[in-house]
């Protein structure tokens, strides 16, 4: 049997679990927080999530406009919302670098729609076992230009909406750096408070539009508002 981070004799590209390794989250987790301070002029945060989080688990969902998305959860996690952290990567990157597993990356291949059901499935086991984990989505899939029309949200999100537990919250994580005032970029982080589940529907497809209307009206309005100069929002570091 191959090795998980190898490929297959056959071509297989085989699903990659994660096997997260606290020393190495917490070194790079510093290293995170280092390299923000000297790529960002600040880093604003304003969280409307929290309360009684030690007995609900998460599935943070929001846009992917930057390459930046990839490591901001771990600050997240590690200095706001201090959950067991799992979260979705592309499978070429997890293959290439497998110290993601490390800090709690698993792997999807959309090209395979088996293989991407895996990955699903094992998101939605991860939330289900046990209060206090989350799982970090960026359902359009890819990197989007901001400056374009937003890319709909794949329906994988959609399914498995329908399979998680009550304890489970999905909660709309939105990012967005711009240059306007300083010689450096900010970065603005804003997350939500729990979508009503009820309020969804059923249907896969509808769920994902139901969701990608969230995080498209929540990101227009979170630009508008961090685009003056003094804002209301708290600097985070």
């Amino acid at each position: 049997m191959p090795a998980v981070n190898q490929l297959s004799k056959t071509g297989d590209r085989p699903f990659i679990d994660a096997k997260d390794n606290r020393f190495v989250a917490s070194f790079f987790t510093v290293f995170t927080k280092f390299l923000a301070k000297r790529t960002f002029h600040r880093v604003y945060l304003e969280n409307e999530y929290g309360s009684n989080i030690s007995t609900r688990s998460t599935l943070f969902f929001g846009n992917h406009n930057a390459w930046w998305d990839a490591l901001t959860p771990l600050l997240l996690n590690q200095y706001v919302f201090k959950q067991h952290p799992r979260a979705v990567m592309e499978w070429e990157q997890v293959h290439r670098y497998p110290f993601f597993r490390r800090i709690g990356c698993f792997s999807i291949d959309r090209k395979d729609p088996r293989s991407a059901l895996q990955s699903l499935r094992y998101g939605i086991n991860w939330l289900n076992s046990e209060p206090g984990r989350s799982l970090y989505l960026y359902p359009e899939g890819k990197i989007t230009n901001p400056l374009l029309p937003h890319s709909p949200f794949e329906t994988g999100i959609g399914w498995m909406t329908s399979q998680l537990a009550e304890h489970v919250d999905l909660v709309p994580l939105i990012q967005h750096a711009h240059f306007m005032h300083h010689a450096k970029p900010d970065l603005f982080i804003q997350v939500g408070q729990p979508v009503d589940r009820i309020a969804m529907g059923s249907d896969k497809k509808e769920v994902a539009n139901y969701l990608y209307d969230i995080v498209k009206y929540r990101k227009n309005e979170f630009i508008q508002q961090v685009s003056p100069k003094d804002i209301s929002i708290p600097v985070w570091f």
